[in-house]
């Protein structure tokens, strides 16, 4: 069993790892959600039971952890070591990975995160996300296999002092595979992308992939409301009034998509 002393040696300082096996799923997902929210204090925890289409059948998640600035989320998915993975844990992720999300899942950000239905829609369709797994115990060949699919694993465990005060260990880190930038405009006129001033460039010259996988230096200029990426050679192959998306790899690269694709 580990054991864990924090400060000076006491009845209160001494911490005992609990049971792994004691705690039902829900009484293991509400410590699941108090590490997460204590120790990833740029994002939101929420309920999120909204269903994934997948294989002719749907899958639905127990959390969401959303990243404040809204460039990125996690779909978790809680689970106990004595659940079956290929039967059980397996399917149900592979579906939120692969899968389409129904209508209700916006609308469960719109309400959780109290934001417009319009933004939740949109953040659904086209802001990335990744699957974790957050078990009550380690286990390599879950992570392993996990791994085969891009998904990710974490687990946690409790521990307890004489007082009956709690300590949380959180073995693993969340990688953040890809993020949204922001949404921005192209004008012909100007050879420029317009983005709100918002969106979090560095001014100066940046390396961005466009839409035809080509790499090109571009100049982030910022002015009042907006930010402008000029291109710094040639004329973009871009429609006029483009909408366009702007991506972050990472590796830290960048890249240009339509919304639509």
């Amino acid at each position: 069993m580990k054991r864990l002393v924090i400060g000076e040696c006491s009845f209160g300082s001494v911490f005992k790892m609990e049971d792994p096996d004691n705690p039902v799923e829900a009484e293991f997902t509400c410590t699941v959600v108090r590490a997460l929210t204590c120790l990833f204090p740029g994002y939101r925890c929420i309920e999120f039971t909204g269903i994934f289409n997948y294989d002719d059948r749907g899958y639905r998640p127990d959390l969401a952890l959303v990243a404040k600035d809204f460039s990125h989320w996690f779909i978790i998915e809680v689970e106990l070591l004595s659940h079956s993975f290929d039967l059980h844990v397996l399917p149900q992720v592979i579906g939120f990975n692969y899968g389409n999300p129904r209508r209700e899942c916006a609308e469960i950000l719109s309400r959780s995160l109290e934001i417009p239905p319009d933004q939740a829609r949109t953040f659904i369709e086209f802001v990335p996300r990744s699957v974790v797994v957050v078990a009550n115990k380690y286990n390599s060949d879950w992570k392993v296999k996990l791994n085969t699919h891009g998904i990710q694993f974490l687990s946690v465990s409790s521990f307890r002092a004489g007082t009956g005060i709690e300590a949380i260990e959180l073995n693993g880190n969340l990688d953040v595979v890809k993020e949204h930038l922001g949404f921005g405009l192209y004008l012909s006129t100007d050879r420029s992308i317009r983005f709100p001033a918002t969106v979090r460039l560095p001014e100066g010259a940046v390396q961005i992939t466009d839409l035809n996988g080509t790499p090109g230096i571009w100049h982030v200029v910022k002015q009042g409301i907006f930010t402008w990426l000029r291109k710094e050679k040639g004329t973009p192959s871009i429609e006029d009034k483009r909408l366009l998306q702007l991506m972050r790899s990472f590796d830290g690269s960048l890249v240009l998509r339509m919304p639509s694709a």
